[in-house]
This record gives C-alpha cells, sequence and structure tokens, in this order.
C-alpha cells in the first residue's frame, strides 16, 4: 500500500498564524513557537504590534506628546522588524502590521476564524488582573479565532 503524502498547507487546520508582540520575554517565547508552527505547516505570519497610548495622552492631547508616540512607533517598528528578520532564517513568510488602538481590540479584529493566534502571556499581579485585566486573558475569552498561548 502506498502513502500519498500530505503537502504541509494541508496538515494545518488554520491559514495565517497572527503573533502580537510587544518585546516582552514572553512574546519572545511566543515569537519562537509560531515561527516553527509556520515553518512546520507551510502557513504565513502576521506579527502584529499595537500602540497604545498612555492615559495621560488620552487624557491630553495627544498631539502633546509627539516624541513619546514617534518613540513608541519606532519601538513597535523594532520588535516587527526583529519577528521578519528571524522568519526570514527559517524560510517562513512574516507579513508585519503595526497599529494604533487598545491592544485586545485591534488583535480580535486583525484575526479571521482560520487564523491561529499565537500570544505570550504576561503575568500580572493579582490586583492588576482584577483593575484592568490583561490582553491575553480578554483575546482568549472574546476572540473567534483559536489562540495558542504561550506562557
Amino acid at each position: 500500500m502506498k502513502k500519498t503524502r500530505r503537502t504541509q498547507k494541508q496538515v494545518a487546520d488554520f491559514h495565517r498564524i497572527i503573533l502580537p508582540v510587544d518585546g516582552s520575554d514572553s512574546s519572545s517565547r511566543a515569537i519562537k513557537k509560531a515561527l516553527s508552527l509556520a515553518k512546520d505547516t507551510g502557513v504565513d505570519v502576521t506579527a502584529m504590534h499595537v500602540v497604545e497610548f498612555p492615559y495621560l495622552a488620552a487624557v491630553d492631547s495627544v498631539a502633546t506628546y509627539p516624541d513619546l508616540i514617534d518613540i513608541l512607533k519606532k519601538q513597535g517598528n523594532d520588535f516587527l522588524d526583529e519577528v521578519k528578520n528571524q522568519g526570514s532564517k527559517l524560510g517562513v513568510t512574516v507579513k508585519t502590521k503595526l497599529v494604533e488602538g487598545i491592544p485586545d481590540d485591534q488583535i480580535i479584529k486583525e484575526a479571521r476564524k482560520d487564523d491561529l493566534i499565537v500570544m505570550g502571556c504576561k503575568g500580572r499581579t493579582a490586583v492588576s488582573r482584577i483593575l484592568v485585566g490583561s490582553v491575553c486573558e480578554k483575546v482568549v475569552h472574546h476572540s473567534k479565532s483559536p489562540v495558542m498561548v504561550i506562557r
């Protein structure tokens, strides 16, 4: 009996990996996992960074903090460039996306049902979790896409 070989694209139940990055240690671990998974399955990765303006900027006009905005965007682009470089070394196609807004909302908005979200989950104190929740928790609870959480 001759075995038929499935192509890599047929192995995955998803068509794209959404990879939110923020420069944290857990984000770095998620990058490694997402790129490895993308290489094994042959799917593309969309690495995204969400620039969330500090609450102080929301109270005042964001226009009064142009240097801060530029710094946050540059930092986000640096994170995305690093993912693209790592993907290139593995032969994985990485598209990058820098957006502004609330991180969990933007991640959920980007992902489609046939995508897989791979994200790190930073540890927070109990008080912080109660007051604001975590991006990871919100994405897990509200996304229609499957979510792989890397601790």
